[in-house]
């Protein structure tokens, strides 16, 4: 049974779901909200830049707010890249690991040094 928690923040392994703005570009002006989807995906590496490269589980459109331009969920599989600032400001949910243990030790572990790795790396 899948249990979802609220979320503050997630770590690379992490499973997490949200909900995101769908926008039409425009030519000229403000963007043009058409719709809202879900999205369930696995965090694949967060990247030091603020990006973060996901897998997606799966995707559904939850509002459709604009008749006449179709949209498309995201494809099971397909690898996407989204900013951590978007993902954390859509009522982040993350799904509880068999063994939660094992997350709090990854998550209080200090990262591991190398004599071949620079100390600026991990700061």
């Amino acid at each position: 049974m899948d249990q979802w928690i609220p979320a503050a923040d997630f770590i690379a392994a992490d499973v997490v779901r949200w909900t995101e703005g769908i926008y039409d570009r425009r030519k000229r002006g403000k963007a043009l909200r058409i719709g809202e989807r879900l999205v369930a995906a696995e965090v694949i590496e967060r990247g030091k830049d603020g990006w973060v490269k996901l897998l997606v589980r799966a995707c559904t459109i939850t509002k459709d707010e604009f008749a006449g331009k179709p949209i498309l969920p995201l494809k099971a599989g397909e690898q996407v890249r989204r900013a951590e600032r978007t993902i954390l400001r859509g009522k982040l949910q993350r799904l509880l690991w068999d063994d939660e243990s094992a997350r709090d030790i990854i998550t209080a572990s200090a990262p591991c040094m190398s004599r071949f790795t620079k100390m600026s790396d991990f700061e």
